[in-house]
């Protein structure tokens, strides 16, 4: 009972802290943008220069060299560094998100990243113009938003244009997980994981054209993805967001997202991938995600720290403009057991120098005011200035520049080191386009997104990506017209399949699908309000079902056949249930019809796994964090998949 008090009295106080902070951003959002709005100078006329209008940014009635399109991008960005005060230049350094209807309890955990400022103060008074969508947005009222947001942007002194980032968006509402979304009204593919499992690199590109189509469309011009970390450690809860754990399969992957959403080279058509997360996230400790204190260490009993780096390899070979490190403190392997974004071996000496990386390189999100594993003993200015001196360029997710300021000021940081990331900044909004075109024709966007040819390719992928795991005495496919009970599934859809009846005892076939394994989840490590309110969206290392799911499909073998369907975002236990089912499936965050489409034979299934599958948690416990596949008795190994067809 008194366990039972305290979890009501915590969540009390959870629910108090966040109306509270929700009150408070809802009070002071007018007085900022009313704050906002008196520091806006006029807006940007044309300027006509043989022939040719041009957008005079800062309105001197001059065609300034940053201004002029026909220009080179360097000589561009020298233009414009040399007109900009220290503030304007460290503005560029920060990249907070931008909330766009968004879920009212995230509303308050993003907003506390922006200490409660509009985003209208953040552009005006903080010369900021990097910011990460966040939200529930339909694509137009999202385009809407950021034409407003830019409108701001080019009163500005210099009249420098917004880029706006998105994490994923394009996964079927089941899918994804943290750090991927689903968005209504843009078209729906198959998490990285599936891309990986149907193998074909071609679809992968096709897929970053359209989604890049799409952002574009909407006002989005950096995707912060793919993520090119290995599935080395199958408690990892992030799995999920990678291309599995072949090093050779992940390259090959990452260049192909690459070049489907950036193309050859970057214009105005391109969206800037920001790779992640340097250099390679997936060892982690006992699987333990660093987003939270408990899984600060990445740890490489095996010794394989190179293997993780060779997706980044061919990124970087392959035009690679922004990359961002992860969290985790490379336990062992630097001169200093302290966080990826405050390691100099790792972001100099090793990215920089020996791989020869030129571009941006941004931090995960809240790693000064967070996130600060190995130098929670240094002041926040103490961490910016460390982080600098490792190599950062921008900070995702802060919004802090005051500090940098005074670093330089005080001369700790010479103001030549902040234009050094500058440069790198500037170069990339040149190249996408954003000094001519940073709006997007609202009245366009139903017509550029969604559209059917996208939607069916995305199905295609779908479906390609399911993996036929097990499939008994022939079991599958079933026929048209086979009575089935779905539990997990949607009967609406299932019913243009089957013959769905109200009970596992009168069907033919019990269709039994379970999604992605999560029995608690990880511990937060600390007592901070919004690290535990994270915490409850990692599951912890346990990746066996639960007694209860085991006994519900003993249930139904009992009294029917039993084809049992597992979303495989993250490697699963599965021994039991094979044993049960007559069939076994794996998908990765589909939709209903494209499973149903290989359950019921309309599709061959042609996915491989792009990881094994252990047989027991002893033998996960067992394995190494860095090293791929290395459990002792796998239940199906790396590549595996079954199909109907020879």
């Amino acid at each position: 009972m008194r366990t039972i008090i305290k979890l009501v009295f915590r969540s009390v106080i959870v629910a108090v802290v966040v109306v509270a902070l929700y009150a408070t951003n809802l009070f002071l959002k007018p007085i900022s943008k009313m704050k906002a709005s008196l520091a806006q100078s006029s807006i940007a006329a044309p300027i006509n220069v043989d022939g040719e209008a041009f957008r005079d940014l800062n309105r001197n009635g001059a065609l300034d060299p940053y201004e002029d399109y026909r220009v080179a991008t360097a000589d561009r960005v020298e233009n414009l560094l040399s007109q900009m005060t220290l503030e304007e230049k460290v503005g560029q350094m920060f990249h907070p998100p931008v909330l766009i209807e968004p879920d009212p309890l995230f509303r308050v955990f993003l907003e506390a990243m922006n200490a409660g400022m509009s985003i209208e103060e953040l552009i005006n008074r903080k010369s900021m113009t990097h910011f990460n969508f966040y939200g529930d947005a339909s694509p137009e009222n999202i385009a809407k938003r950021l034409n407003e947001l830019q409108q701001i942007a080019e009163r500005t002194r210099l009249g420098i244009p917004l880029s706006i980032s998105s994490d994923p968006i394009h996964e079927v509402p089941r899918g994804g997980g943290i750090a991927s979304f689903t968005l209504d009204g843009v078209s729906k593919w198959p998490s990285q994981l599936g891309f990986a499992a149907g193998r074909d690199s071609s679809m992968l590109e096709a897929f970053g054209k359209i989604a890049a189509a799409e952002y574009r469309a909407m006002g989005f011009t950096t995707a912060l993805h793919p993520m090119s970390d290995m599935a080395t450690e199958p408690r990892w809860a992030r799995n999920f967001g990678t291309f599995g754990s072949n090093a050779e399969l992940s390259a090959e992957m990452t260049v192909a997202y690459m070049q489907g959403f950036q193309g050859e080279i970057l214009s105005n058509q391109s969206v800037m991938t920001m790779v992640k997360h340097f250099p390679g996230g997936g060892p982690q400790l006992d699987g333990l995600d660093p987003h939270l204190k408990s899984g600060e260490s990445q740890v490489y009993p095996g010794d394989h720290f190179d293997y993780h780096l060779a997706p980044f390899i061919a990124a970087i070979e392959n035009n690679m403009r922004v990359v961002m490190p992860y969290y985790g403190i490379p336990t062992g392997q630097t001169d200093e057991d302290v966080a990826m974004a405050y390691n100099r071996y790792v972001l100099t000496d090793l990215l920089r120098d020996e791989l020869g990386f030129e571009g941006v390189i941004c931090t995960d999100w809240g790693v000064v005011t967070g996130r600060i594993w190995g130098v929670e003993h240094l002041t926040v200015e103490e961490r910016y200035l460390k982080s600098i001196q490792a190599g950062v360029d921008q900070y995702g997710g802060e919004s802090d520049p005051e500090y940098i300021i005074r670093l330089v000021i005080q001369g700790a940081i010479s103001e030549a080191r902040i234009e050094k990331s500058v440069r790198r900044i500037l170069r990339n909004k040149f190249d996408l386009g954003l000094f001519e075109t940073p709006f997007v024709d609202e009245t366009e966007v139903k017509a550029l997104v969604n559209l059917p040819a996208y939607v069916s390719l995305g199905m295609t992928a779908q479906r390609n990506s399911v993996v036929l795991l097990d499939n008994g005495s022939t079991a599958l496919p079933l026929t048209v017209g086979t009575r089935i009970f779905v539990d997990g599934l949607d009967p609406s859809v299932a019913a243009r399949y089957g013959t769905v009846v109200d009970t596992s005892d009168e069907a033919d076939v019990v269709l039994l699908f379970l999604n992605t394994v999560f029995n608690g989840n990880q511990s937060a490590g600390t007592d901070r309000i919004l690290d535990k309110m994270m915490a409850t969206r990692f599951p912890d290392t346990n990746l066996a079902f639960s007694e209860e799911i085991l006994a519900k499909a003993d249930s139904y073998r009992e009294v029917s056949q039993l084809v049992t369907l597992v979303d495989l975002n993250r490697p699963a236990v599965l021994t039991e249930l094979k044993d049960m089912s007559d069939a076994l499936v794996g998908t990765f965050g589909v939709s209903d019809e494209a499973m149903l489409d290989v359950v019921f034979g309309r599709h061959n299934p042609v996915g491989k796994l792009p990881f094994e599958l252990p047989s027991s948690m002893t033998e996960v416990e067992a394995q190494l964090e860095d090293v791929p596949d290395d459990t002792a008795n796998p239940l199906f190994p790396y590549g595996w998949g079954l199909s109907y067809e020879p």
